[in-house]
């Protein structure tokens, strides 16, 4: 008996099975007999054979687990994936008449059993001169093999209409079964889309196999060897990192094969979408025109997500509060919501460093195209909140659609968002999860299984099981850590437990009574020994475990006009090392936070016992008069980490993120430091003598679990 099959996106493909021989239909269909050999063949050449099935692959007609890597799969595959007009399969491979004579005509040439890859170069690009189409490399085949082998295929350069007659671009991933519909998981940055950021220039073949060469390379090769990207602005520790296939967006190889659509698109003037970058609001527009893009297409079920991460994260907030059609969930990954507090001016003091640089990349990605407006210098003419850092802020005009909210602990920026964002939305619809410094491979890898929890419950129903409400990752020091379940934020049975800077250099859980010890740095870190001032608690007689925010109050003074203040906490081992957080073993602190001083207003109504909250207004500036001593507020981002029986903690206070007696320990070098751009004074903390300083650690109720997984 006759049974129907698809052999995915070809058309046209010649096939003899026992009574059954034609030709793959419109739709992709053959008919077979069930058990019975199937041949398949473009005119004379036999490009292979397979028992037939419902859905067969071009890696059907070699044996079963032949590698992407053998010259038997990429030859057959090549030359098949060559027919098709586009460099995915946003159109079908179509075999025609013509086809059939420039194949027969090269067909004594072409061994698709050769060893040697390079002994289809000639046929086939003979033959596809003949077509007006081009070849494809190995590498982009390579590229198309694999996906096949997990079961999706990408749409490349997708045109996608936008309200004001223009259009934007974007790759479209599916899972290969025809005639489905799928939620679909849509993202928008301004790096690009490809392997690793950017896109090639359409018009060039040699930049399009160069970008195929790139993502080949980041699949088969091992953290060691550098990704060469035509265009390269990113640098080398992103040209080796193998957590995630595209700044910003989550992997296409974690999310399609589980029965999901991604669409990655990219607003105008990046990469080789036209227009102008930069201007007011448009983002917003496109990314919402891609969305409902999205819900209209074929392959769509209307169920539709918003993702990424960083900046991928920051766009989606306006257009969630737009409520495109079908968007039923967002995924906003290691956030920024005030780019203010949280990223420009953190503490007042200006991230210029890490800014220009991030600027500069952004444009050596998508160099075809001008910008509206120079964005680093619009925000240093305003270094105080005002009303263009308002319009900035995030709409938070969403609370009603579900939300999966990460924040980076210890990186430079993402730290603070997904807090204040949790504060207001509906606790019953959000997640919150605090996660790695190092956050970008996360949603693709070990967070991955809570944010399909989260998509499969809210676009496949409510059947599947919602992730727990809270996450926390628990550093344990020496690249151990463990992941931690909790039911809200802050964390149940928390003790917000003050550590008092005493004379000696000593941290106390009770207030110094004594007469004032002023305590002086230097403004500049030294390029050696130590910067700034340490205070160590005692030996503690139990393991600790802080989640949560950290503050600092601390008396201060300056012989300068202005200081900015570093206070960072670290876990001390029993030998007087600083024990390693990071999940690479390398010295990261326990929590770390800064204030420039003269940004020491804060507003009563926003502020809470354990998150000061400035005003950064010009109104209320307030640089300091020499021998004057005030009371700052420290905002230190949550953080979370266990402390050992017989280990202390360290308390340091410094004009910057350097410092050099912490061996391995490298300052992030994102910004530009009072201290670092004038004269060299003297900062003076004044400890006992009725004046205030401690640090506020919030203390959480100690946990097993299991190191190095999420559960």
């Amino acid at each position: 008996m006759s049974v129907q099959g698809i052999f995915s996106d070809v058309i046209g493909l010649s096939y003899c099975c026992g009574s059954s021989i034609g030709t793959t239909t419109a739709d992709f269909g053959f008919s077979y007999d069930e058990g019975t050999v199937i041949t398949f063949s473009i005119g004379a050449l036999v490009i292979g054979q397979s028992f037939g099935k419902s859905l067969l692959t071009i890696i059907d007609l070699v044996p079963k687990k032949t590698s992407c890597f053998d010259p038997k799969l990429i030859n057959r595959a090549r030359l098949l994936y060559s027919l098709a007009p586009g460099l995915g399969f946003e159109a079908p491979v179509t075999i025609d008449s013509k086809v059939h004579l420039a194949i027969d005509k090269h067909a004594s040439q072409i061994d698709l059993d050769s060893s040697n890859l390079s002994d289809l170069d000639e046929p086939l690009s003979n033959t596809c001169a003949e077509l007006g189409l081009v070849p494809k490399t190995v590498s982009h085949t390579r590229n198309h093999l694999r996906r096949r082998e997990a079961g999706f295929k990408v749409m490349r350069d997708m045109k996608i209409p936008t309200r004001d007659e223009n259009y934007v671009l974007g790759d479209v991933y599916l899972p290969l079964q025809p005639g489905k519909q799928y939620p679909v998981l849509v993202s928008c940055t301004i790096y690009g889309r490809r392997v690793f950021y950017s896109g090639p220039d359409l018009d060039s073949h040699d930049e399009i196999a160069a970008f195929e060469q790139a993502e080949d390379d980041w699949h088969s090769t091992s953290e060691d060897v550098e990704i060469k990207v035509p265009r390269d602005s990113w640098g080398k520790k992103w040209a080796l990192q193998r957590g995630f296939e595209n700044i910003a967006t989550f992997n296409t190889f974690t999310y399609v094969p589980r029965g999901y659509a991604m669409l990655k698109a990219d607003p105008r003037g990046i990469s080789q979408t036209p227009g102008t970058r930069s201007v007011p609001g448009q983002i917003t527009s496109d990314f919402h025109d891609a969305v409902e893009w999205s819900a209209r297409q074929c392959w769509s079920n209307g169920n539709i997500a918003l993702v990424g991460s960083s900046y991928g994260a920051n766009t989606q907030w306006n257009v969630a509060s737009l409520k495109p059609t079908g968007l039923k969930c967002f995924v906003p990954y290691a956030t920024d919501l005030d780019i203010y507090r949280e990223a420009a001016y953190m503490g007042g003091i200006p991230a210029f460093t890490y800014l220009t640089d991030w600027y500069a990349r952004v444009q050596a990605c998508s160099p075809r195209w001008k910008e509206n407006m120079n964005l680093v210098e619009l925000m240093k003419q305003h270094p105080f909140y005002d009303a263009v850092w308002e319009i900035t802020k995030a709409n938070m005009d969403q609370a009603d659609i579900p939300c999966f909210l990460a924040a980076a602990q210890i990186f430079t920026i993402h730290g603070r968002g997904a807090y204040e964002a949790w504060r207001v939305r509906n606790p019953e619809n959000t997640h919150l999860q605090l996660v790695n410094s190092d956050y970008y491979p996360w949603p693709s890898r070990e967070a991955a299984g809570k944010i399909l929890q989260f998509l499969d419950h809210h676009l496949k129903g409510n059947e599947h099981s919602k992730p727990e409400p809270v996450g926390i990752q628990v550093r344990l020091g020496y690249g151990k850590w463990y992941w931690r379940k909790e039911r809200t934020w802050p964390v149940p049975g928390i003790r917000y437990t003050k550590w008092h800077l005493a004379g000696e250099g000593n941290l106390s859980i009770t207030q110094e009574q004594g007469s004032e010890t002023r305590y002086s740095y230097s403004t500049k870190a030294p390029p050696s020994g130590k910067s700034g001032i340490s205070f160590y608690s005692s030996i503690f007689d139990e393991d600790v475990e802080f989640a949560g925010h950290f503050s600092a109050t601390l008396s201060i003074s300056s012989d300068a006009s202005d200081a900015d203040f570093v206070v960072t906490l670290w876990p001390v081992d029993r030998e007087g090392q600083v024990v390693p957080l990071s999940t690479k073993c390398q010295p990261e602190p326990l929590a770390k936070g800064f204030l420039r001083a003269s940004h020491r207003k804060t507003d009563p109504s926003k502020t809470l016992p354990e998150r000061p909250w400035h005003t950064h207004t010009e109104v209320d500036n307030a640089p300091l008069s020499l021998g004057e001593v005030v009371q700052i507020d420290v905002e230190l981002y949550p953080a979370a980490a266990r402390i050992r029986k017989d280990w202390k903690l360290r308390v340091d206070i410094s004009p910057s993120e350097v410092q050099p007696d912490i061996p391995g320990y490298r300052d992030p070098g994102m910004r530009a430091t009072y201290g670092d751009l004038h004269e060299n004074g003297t900062n003076t903390v004044h400890v006992g003598g009725g004046r205030v300083n401690y640090v506020l650690c919030p203390v959480v109720p100690v946990k097993e679990g299991y190191p190095n997984m999420v559960l």
